[in-house]
Order: C-alpha cells, then structure tokens, then sequence
C-alpha cells in the first residue's frame, strides 16, 4: 500500500510541476480546469493500470524432483504431518486506526463548514436574482457563492453589488462547486497528502480568472480592475466557496485580466501528457512485484539475521518479511537426518524464505507475506554454503533425499465477524529408514490383529470399520474415491469422541466418526465443499435409533463443540499443478473441562 501511495505522489507532482512551468499562466482556462480535474484522479488509477504488452516477462522455474538413489523411502504420511493453527486475536492496526481517525476528522470539518453555510442561509435576507438565491448578510462586506447561492455583505453599494453577482453568476452557471465538493473528497479520503490542497489552489485561482474574463467583457475592463483595487474587504474561511474578494489572489486576477490572450499554438504543449502517461505506463507494467505475494506494507528485504540462526544471511539473501503479519511455519525435525527447508510461492515460483534445521530442533519460520506456498524439503548430513556465480547455495555434503511439497500452506489472512484470522501450520518431518518402515509395518499389523480378535484399541490408527460404524453412517457417509484427500483426527486420551462432519453449504451431515481415546484415524476421500466439525466427548458409546435414523451417543456424555472454523477441502488448479487440501487435527479434552477428572 506504502508503494502504491508513493506512486499516487510522484504522479501528482509531476502532473502539477508541468501545470506550473507550461499551463499556469495561459489564457486557456477551460483546458487547464479539466487538466486539474482529471490529473489528480488519472494519478489514482495509474498504479493499477498494467499494459500486458509492456510486461517483463521472465523464464519460469521448472523444480523436478530428485530420485531416490539409496535405500530409503518416505511418504506424505510417515514423512509430514501438517496442522493448521488460526490465529484468532485481533491486534490492532495503529496505521489504519490513525488513517481512519484523519478521515473521520476531515467530514467533520466539511460538515461544520456546510452547517456554516446554511446557519447563514437561515439567519439572513433572502433575495432572488433570476433563479439563484442572494442572501444579504448583515454588517458584512463579504461576498462569495456557493451552488445557486450568492452571499453578499449589505455594506457594499449598489454598484459593487452588481458587479459582485454578474461575476458570482458566471461560478454558478459553470458549475464551479462541483470542482471543490471533488476536492473536499479527495482531502477526506487523502487527507494527509498536501498535493491535494495545492491543487486545489490552483483550481480556485482558475475559477477565479474564469469568472473575471466572463464579467469584465460584460464591462468595462478598467473599472472592473479599479474596482477590485478600490474595495475594502474581508473573506468568509470557507474552500470550498467562490470568493470574489480573496486578497492572496487580487494581483494574480489583475495580472491575468490584462494579459494577451495565448496563440493558439500553445494549445499544443497539452501533447506533452502522451508521453508522460506513456513513460508512466511503461514503469506501472514492467515494475515487479515484491515477490509477487501482495507483501504487507512493512516488509523487509535482505532481512539480516545471527549466523546461528537456522535461516542463515547467506541463503536469505533475496527473503521477504511481513513484519504486520504475525504468523509461522513451525518446523519439527526427527533424529534421522538434517533438513533445508525453502518456503516456494506457487504463484512464481520464488523461494521467499530458507532455513537449515538441524536434528530433534525445532523452528519458526515467522512473518510470512501472504499468500499460497508449498514447502520443499532436502534431508542430509554436513550442511554447507557457498557463493555461486555471486548467489549463495545452500546444501549438504550427503545429500539423503529430496523433495518437492505437494500440499500447499495457505497463508491469506481471513476478516470474519470475530476478527482476524491469521493462518499459521506446523510440520513435523522425519525420515524413516527401509528397516525402520519394515519393522513398523510388521508392528501396525499385528496391532490391526490384536483389534480385530479382543475388540481393543490402541495409540494407533483405527480401523475403517471400527471408526466409521455403519449405522451411524447409513443415511450419510459421502465418498470420492477420485480424491485422495483426507483429514487425520488425532485423539487424547482424556475422552472417546465422536466427529461429526457438516457441510458448510447445505448444512448436511457428511461422516460420522467415533474415535477411541488415545487413537488416530485418516477420515479419507471426501467430497469437494467446505465443511465444520461438531465434536461430542463421552466415554460408553451407543447407537440409538430415533425415526428410523441410527443416533450415535455416549452413555457418559461429557462436552459437545459445535465447530466455528471451516475446512476448505475444494480443489484447484495452480500453475497447473492438481491442488487437493488435507487437513490433520489434534483433539483432546483438557482436565479442566473433564468433569469426571478432579
């Protein structure tokens, strides 16, 4: 936004410097009040205003992944398992509180000042001259207009008053109001940008060279000017009315009354703007984006840290930082081997940040811009870095196993009626080793056995036909076996539970899961929608059936949570590249909403 507000100034100021030094001090009055116009909403618009053709185009990154050449073997499920933590405290934004307390300020004093206006309407003489009112203000020399409303003081004689309302007329049949009620706008929403007001200024003296040529060739010109010369006067502060006495700009207005009206030709310095709206063009669509992630406002390039620190300078040298963004990727390793992670924006394809973790650490990669991201991960031993072709490279000696992140991290910041929601994930990773995976295996399987002969459960995952009982699933229990997606429901060991899944748009009931305590359990292909979670805790699990419906229930019923935060299990297509999410979940109850624990 920061970037965004500087262009809207350079703009601006380029456009007013060219007004100054070609436009100002020309006859063409007309020309140079749309120049004034337009320009300073031109400059708004520019920013967004990108000609394909004109784009930088750069290669695009292809990362393949490396094969496997040793004995090892590794999947998304004994590899990584991946939580979604939201953030839902709302801090506060002091930018935005100060932005929009200088808005609230501003239509404040555009709305005194109105109240001015018609407080004096009420109070005084009322007249009309044609169609537009005249309102006589007692023991005032003032004279102004506003809309089809002129002020003028009753202490100014008959002749001063006839001359003040043929130049008030020409403000009002031209509309002149129009033009400042735009730039008392633009000082509401833009009120901390001082061009505004100088242009302004120069719109008002315009108005007032506009009017003057008008009512002096209705004159004579030299009683018109002695006129101005000769009067005693005083002005209403009010900037967004017509002044006819304004002593700042009496001797510009005489300057300008008797000056030669401009050649015709110099109409043509107004082509000038074609290539100034074309060389702005040209930097608006080839600029690059930071990092292409619509950063925040405060991030930081070339962020430098401790060279203890796991996201080392070398690496980072080209990392970005949202410093108003506080969120992480939490980063677990296991004791089989050191990691290099690189967080990858799947929108280019850039690598925003690096860390090198070394074995049983954790990290926190913090102050991630939004936007959507896949990890990529290199297991290894002996990590080194070294400057190639003036970039740094970052890599191990034994290089074990490398791969590409396949599930993305969604890192676009949610504003709900309870606030702000900031995504933040943890990930834990691990290699397992041939024999390792081998022996767990057998161990899973005989575990499976044990379930299925006494009817027991362990710490391990549970069986589909022991998790998704029939009967609580025969009106529901929607599959799509085309997506191999799933959510992972880690149970504590203080309760049973029982997860029931909601659609979020038909409000329909999706699965129905019992879980045991101590238990884990993969709730898989589930049908694209976004979905909640009522979760029930209770130990004694039973089915009842109510109107030909099956009820699952606990006989000890201990807490029920009806599920606020939604599970987006819509796939997409990203680069093209097949997008399915996967969620995994821990759940448990803690001693202090367990009522049967003291």
């Amino acid at each position: 936004m920061i970037h965004y507000l500087l262009q809207t100034l350079i703009f601006q100021l380029l456009f007013l410097i060219i007004y100054d030094l070609l436009h100002k001090k020309d006859t063409f009055f007309t020309l140079n009040r749309f120049y004034l116009i337009i320009t300073p909403l031109l400059s708004l618009l520019l920013p967004y205003i990108k000609i394909e053709t004109l784009k930088t185009r750069t290669s695009e990154v292809y990362i393949t992944q490396i094969e496997n050449i040793i004995s090892l073997t590794a999947t998304p499920e004994s590899i990584t398992t991946l939580r979604i933590i939201e953030n839902t405290g709302a801090s506060i934004n002091w930018w935005s509180v100060c932005y929009y307390t200088g808005i609230g300020i501003s239509l404040l004093l555009l709305i005194l000042r109105l109240h001015k206006l018609h407080v004096l309407s009420n109070i005084s003489i009322k007249t009309l001259t044609g169609k537009n009112k005249v309102i006589i203000l007692s023991n005032s020399a003032q004279a102004f207009s506003f809309w089809n409303t002129i002020f003028l003081g009753d202490l100014l004689n008959e002749k001063e008053k006839a001359q003040i309302v043929s130049h008030e007329l020409v403000h009002i049949n031209q509309k002149h109001s129009l033009d400042h009620l735009l730039f008392e706008l633009l000082k509401i929403i833009l009120w901390w940008n001082p061009l505004i007001y100088i242009y302004q200024s120069r719109m008002t003296l315009l108005h007032e060279y506009i009017a003057d040529e008008v009512a002096s060739n209705n004159s004579d010109k030299k009683t018109y000017i002695q006129q101005l010369l000769n009067t005693a006067f005083q002005t209403q502060k009010i900037t967004f009315v017509n002044h006819f006495f304004n002593q700042s700009l009496i001797k510009k207005r005489i300057l300008m009354l008797q000056k030669t009206k401009s050649q015709s030709t110099a109409k043509f310095k107004y082509l000038l703007l074609i290539p100034l709206i074309t060389g702005i063009l040209i930097y608006t669509s080839c600029e690059k984006e930071v990092n292409s992630t619509n950063a925040k406002d405060t991030i930081n390039v070339n962020k430098r840290v401790s060279d203890e620190d796991p996201e080392s300078i070398c690496i980072n040298t080209y990392s970005v930082h949202d410093e108003s963004l506080d969120n992480y990727l939490k980063i677990t390793t296991g004791s089989s081997a050191e990691v290099l992670i690189s967080v990858v924006s799947i929108k280019t394809s850039e690598i925003i940040r690096r860390a090198r973790i070394k074995k049983n650490k954790t990290h926190r990669i913090q102050n991630i811009p939004e936007g959507i991201y896949r990890v990529d991960v290199v297991y290894g031993e002996n990590y080194i870095e070294q400057e190639i072709n003036g970039s740094c490279t970052g890599s191990f000696a034994k290089e074990i196993l490398s791969e590409t992140g396949e599930d993305t991290l969604d890192y676009n910041v949610i504003i709900t009626d309870k606030g702000k929601n900031v995504p933040s994930y943890n990930l834990a990773l691990d290699l397992i080793l041939q024999e390792e995976k081998e022996q767990l295996s057998s161990d899973n399987n005989s575990k499976i056995k044990e379930k299925i002969v006494t009817g027991h459960t362990s710490s391990d995952d549970q069986n589909k036909s022991l998790a998704e009982p029939l009967c609580a699933n025969q009106n529901q229990a929607w599959y799509d076996y085309s997506l191999n997606n799933y959510l992972k429901i880690n149970n504590g060991k203080s309760a049973e539970i029982i997860i029931t899944i909601i659609s979020k748009e038909t409000s329909q009931k999706t699965r129905i899961v019992h879980l045991t305590k101590n238990s884990s359990y993969f709730i898989r292909n589930i049908p694209q929608g976004v979905y909640n979670l009522d979760i029930d805790y209770g130990e004694g699990y039973v089915e009842n059936m109510v109107d030909g419906k099956c009820i699952p229930s606990f006989e000890n019923k201990l807490l029920r949570e009806e599920g606020t935060d939604s599970l987006n299990f819509k796939t997409s297509t990203i680069n093209g590249s097949f997008n399915i999410q996967s969620y995994a979940m821990d759940i448990d109850l803690s001693d202090a909403q367990n009522p049967t624990e003291k």
